[in-house]
C-alpha cells in the first residue's frame, strides 16, 4: 500500500474524514477533496506524516473535478482508489419542492460522481484500481 494513491471526495467531515484517517493509518498516499480547504488542511496536519494532497473541490463543477484528477497525477503520478463520498441531502414534500433544490442535489450526488469517475477512469484502469460510491453526508 505504500505507493497506492486514494482520492476521497467529501473528505473534510463524516465518513470521508474517517476514511482518510483509516487509509492514512494503513500507509496510503491520500488526496483529500472537499469545498472547505481550511478543514482539509486541518485534517492533513492531523494525519502527518502521511503523504497528503489537500485539494479544494466542489464536485458539482466539472472543471474542479478535472483539476482534482490533474493535481493528483501531478503530485503522485497514479490513482488506485477513487472514493466518491461527497454528498448532500435535502428533505421536502416532493409536490412542494423547488426544482432548483433537486438540481443541486443531482449536481453534487450524481454529476459529482460522474465527473470524478470519468476523469479518473483511464488512470484507474491502468492500475486495475477501484471506484467506491458512498455519496454520503
Amino acid at each position: 500500500m505504500k505507493d497506492e494513491v486514494v482520492i476521497i471526495t467529501g473528505a473534510s467531515s463524516g465518513i470521508g474524514k474517517a476514511l482518510a484517517c483509516e487509509f492514512a493509518a494503513q500507509g496510503y498516499k491520500l488526496v483529500l477533496a472537499a469545498r472547505r480547504l481550511d478543514l482539509l488542511e486541518n485534517l492533513k496536519n492531523d494525519l502527518a506524516p502521511a503523504e497528503i494532497l489537500a485539494q479544494q473541490t466542489d464536485v458539482s463543477r466539472e472543471e474542479e473535478c478535472r483539476q482534482l484528477i490533474s493535481a493528483t497525477l501531478e503530485r503522485f503520478g497514479r490513482i488506485d482508489i477513487l472514493v466518491n463520498n461527497a454528498g448532500i441531502s435535502m428533505r421536502a414534500v416532493f409536490e412542494n419542492v423547488d426544482l432548483d433544490v433537486i438540481r443541486k442535489l443531482m449536481n453534487v450526488n450524481f454529476w459529482g460522481t460522474v465527473y470524478c469517475t470519468k476523469y479518473a477512469l483511464p488512470w484507474l484502469l491502468q492500475t486495475k484500481g477501484s471506484v467506491v460510491g458512498i455519496i454520503s453526508i
